[in-house]
């Protein structure tokens, strides 16, 4: 069974952490609606691509001998909001290199049409220092095969996408509506509510699986 479930709720829950970080990201194109499409193919194409590669390395390594994957993934996922929620992005990863990457990317995409940069700007989403895409990633590595991988991060992409969405369309109006304050203490509650509902649903896949034998 692939965690499209979880990495859904995971990426809906962190949306609008997602619209927070991505968002100024999303909306560098300009690219109008067939620049936002172009951007979210690159995105979810880009998350997928590193979700298969991950479940993939994950297998290899022996995360198959786990036992029961998507329960796995979930508290793994739940583990990361959890982290997140109380901690924040300080405690994130940092990966020496990836700024500088992205920083090229962007300058690169600049000659390049508003469609053609949209969908780069995408592609070049996974370099960004993101505490919650370091958390799905290893959700991806410990699912148990690149299928659910690749579900993982896919799950993820998809579950962010509507509030990235909005972002690019109303975020001048979404800003004078709420304050800062306002936002953080949603994306908390969301990430702490998230992450019950995982921790929940990884004890129902295993008392599952235990059933079986």
């Amino acid at each position: 069974m692939t965690p499209w479930f979880e990495s859904f709720v995971f990426g809906a829950a962190n949306s609008l952490h997602c619209a927070c970080m991505c968002g100024p990201l999303a909306l560098a194109f300009h690219g109008g609606t067939k620049g936002a499409f172009s951007y979210h193919v690159g995105r979810a194409a880009a998350y997928g691509t590193i979700g298969v590669g991950l479940g993939g390395l994950g297998s290899a390594l022996g995360s198959r001998e786990l036992g029961t994957p998507t329960a796995w993934v979930a508290f793994v996922l739940a583990a990361g909001l959890v982290f997140l929620a109380l901690i924040g992005e300080r405690g994130a990863l940092k990966i020496p290199g990836l700024g500088g990457l992205l920083q090229s990317v962007m300058k690169r995409s600049r000659s390049l049409s508003p469609t053609a940069r949209a969908l780069m700007m995408g592609l070049a989403t996974p370099l960004l220092p993101c505490g919650l895409l370091w958390s799905a990633c290893a959700g991806a590595a410990v699912a148990g095969s690149p299928l659910a991988g690749g579900t993982v991060m896919l799950g993820f992409a998809l579950g962010s996408l509507p509030l990235l969405l909005l972002a690019q369309t109303q975020a001048g109006r979404l800003a004078k509506r709420f304050g800062p304050k306002t936002l953080m203490w949603v994306q908390r509650g969301s990430m702490l509510l998230a992450a019950g509902l995982l921790v929940w649903r990884g004890v129902l896949a295993m008392q599952g699986e235990s059933c079986c034998h």
